[in-house]
C-alpha cells in the first residue's frame, strides 16, 4: 500500500501546510536537507534525491569539486536496500553520483536515457502538462498548476521517489495536481540558478512587467557569484536591490548591494526594507508582477507594501 508520511520538513514555509513542517502518521520521514557545513551528512536516507549540484556556500566549500565530493558522500550514505535518485540533466549531479557502489535511478528532460522522463510536454498559461514515462512505460499524466519548465524536473524527481517506494502513479497525479507551490509574490531564491528559474518563469506568465526586489544572502556568496547575479538580475523589467542580508557573517569584504546596482542598468538600490516598500509602491502599476526574492527578511518589504493597500 501507499506509505503515509510521519513528518515532512522543508526549508521554507509551504502555503499548503502554512508551516515548514507537519507531524502526521506513518513510517516515512521526508525532509529537505542542506549541504552547508556538510550538515546533510548527519542524515542517513533510504531515498536520497539530488536535484542539482552547483557552486554555492563558498565560504565553507573550496570549489565545485569540493561540493560534488560532499554530495557523493551524501549519496553513499544510502544503504544497499535504498535508492539514489539523481538529475541526469545536471552536470554537477552527474559528477557527484559517479562511482557509487549501487545503481542510481535518474530523471531528466534532456537525457533520453534517463530512467524517468517527460513525454508529450505542453504548456497552458505557462503551466506544464506531460506524461511521466519510466523505463518505457507511462507511469502518470501530470497537469501542474505552477508555472515553469524547471517544475517539470521537480515533478520528475518527486515521481521517481514515489515510484521506487511503490506508490501508484494515480497518487502522483493527484498530489501534483493539488500542489500550488510557494507564494506567487515571494520566493526563497538566493542562488543565481534559482533566480534564473524564477525570473524566466515569471516572464512567461503574461504580466506586463516583472518587478523584482532582490536581497542578496551573505557577503561571501554575493562576492563569489557577483557576475552571475549581475547577469540574472538584468532579466526583470525593474530590479530593486535591498542591502545584503548578513545572516551568519560580518562584512569583512566591504561589499554592498550598491555594487550590484551599479552594474545593472536601471537598478535601484535601497539601504532599508522601508525604502524597498516605498520604491515598490511608487513603481507598481496594474498588470505588474511584483516579486520579493531572497532567503533573508525581504518578504517584510512585500508585507509592508500590502499593509499600505
Amino acid at each position: 500500500g501507499v506509505q503515509t508520511c510521519a513528518l515532512p520538513i522543508f526549508g521554507g514555509t509551504l502555503p499548503l501546510l502554512h508551516s515548514g513542517y507537519r507531524v502526521g502518521r506513518g513510517d516515512t520521514i521526508i525532509l529537505e536537507s542542506c549541504e552547508y557545513c556538510n550538515s546533510f551528512l548527519n542524515f542517513f536516507p533510504t531515498v536520497a534525491v539530488i536535484l542539482n549540484v552547483e557552486a554555492d556556500h563558498l565560504d565553507f566549500f573550496k570549489d565545485l569539486a569540493d561540493i560534488e565530493h560532499s554530495f557523493h558522500a551524501f549519496a553513499d550514505l544510502v544503504p544497499q536496500r535504498g535508492y539514489i535518485i539523481s538529475n541526469a540533466d545536471d552536470p554537477g549531479a552527474r559528477e557527484a553520483v559517479k562511482g557509487l557502489s549501487h545503481p542510481v535511478f535518474t530523471f531528466g528532460i534532456a537525457d533520453p536515457d534517463a530512467d524517468c522522463t517527460a513525454h508529450n510536454v505542453a504548456f497552458h498559461d505557462g503551466c506544464p502538462t506531460f506524461d511521466v514515462v519510466i523505463r518505457g512505460e507511462t507511469y502518470a499524466h501530470v497537469e501542474l498548476h505552477i508555472a515553469g519548465r524547471h517544475n517539470i524536473l521537480n515533478s520528475l524527481a518527486a515521481a521517481s521517489a514515489a515510484y521506487v517506494l511503490g506508490i501508484p502513479g494515480s497518487a502522483v497525479e493527484e498530489g501534483l495536481a493539488t500542489f500550488h507551490g510557494a507564494d506567487v509574490f515571494d520566493d526563497y531564491a538566493h542562488h543565481p540558478a534559482e533566480l534564473h528559474a524564477l525570473l524566466t518563469t515569471a516572464q512567461s506568465m503574461g504580466y506586463e512587467r516583472v518587478i523584482c526586489a532582490f536581497q542578496p544572502h551573505t557577503y561571501t556568496r554575493t562576492k563569489a557569484l557577483f557576475e552571475d547575479f549581475v547577469r540574472e538580475l538584468q532579466l526583470p523589467d525593474v530590479t530593486i536591490l535591498a542591502e545584503i542580508y548578513a545572516a551568519r557573517e560580518k562584512n569583512d569584504i566591504g561589499i554592498s548591494s550598491q555594487d550590484l546596482a551599479a552594474k545593472i542598468p536601471g537598478a535601484v538600490y535601497c539601504s532599508t526594507l522601508d525604502q524597498v516598500a516605498d520604491q515598490l509602491a511608487e513603481l507598481a502599476r496594474p498588470g505588474d508582477l511584483i516579486l520579493t526574492v531572497g532567503a533573508g527578511d525581504i518578504f517584510r518589504a512585500g508585507e509592508k507594501l500590502l499593509e499600505r493597500n
